[in-house]
């Protein structure tokens, strides 16, 4: 006769994993080092590019100086600037495509807003810093009012205090 092992995970043992992985997929450093991958990826391309264009540019203009009946093939000059251009687009879209990636990762995966990537902690406490500092002003101009109110009212004898 056999036997069947079942083994039971908890559901807190579950849900503490997908927590720590939620937080390990959302952590700033993780997203930084994927958008520093992905757009320096893009980056070194269009910098391959560039040169690429500048080196055949260079060769080209050689040829029509140098060349006994300068002639050149223009080809070596409009292919490279084809190339830089789709590099270019290249690493507008994964740019965009890892903006609006991030975007979905803050909005549907951070429970908290200090989990988020681009929070910053000190921009918030000075919000709420201003924010108090605002009620502090308005309760000082209302104090102001009303102390103004009572030296007129003390002034023309007509206080309600007596």
């Amino acid at each position: 006769m056999k036997k069947k092992f079942k083994i039971q995970l908890k559901d807190t043992l579950a849900s503490e994993q997908a927590d720590q992985f939620r937080k390990f997929i959302t952590s700033p450093t993780i997203i930084q080092l994927s958008i520093g991958v992905i757009v320096g990826g893009s980056l070194t391309d269009l910098i391959k590019s560039v040169i690429g264009l500048a080196s055949n540019l260079f060769y080209f203009i050689s040829l029509l100086l140098f060349s006994p009946r300068h002639t050149a093939n223009l080809r070596l000059v409009l292919d490279p600037f084809r190339t830089v251009f789709e590099n270019i687009l290249t690493l507008c879209a994964i740019a965009a495509c890892v903006f609006f990636f991030v975007k979905l990762i803050n909005k549907f995966l951070v429970k908290n807003a200090s989990e988020a990537f681009g929070y910053n902690a000190q921009l918030e406490e000075t919000k709420k810093l201003l924010k108090a500092q605002q009620r502090n002003n308005d309760l000082l101009e209302q104090s102001l009012k009303l102390q103004r109110e009572l030296l007129k009212n003390k002034a023309s004898g007509d206080s309600p205090l007596h």
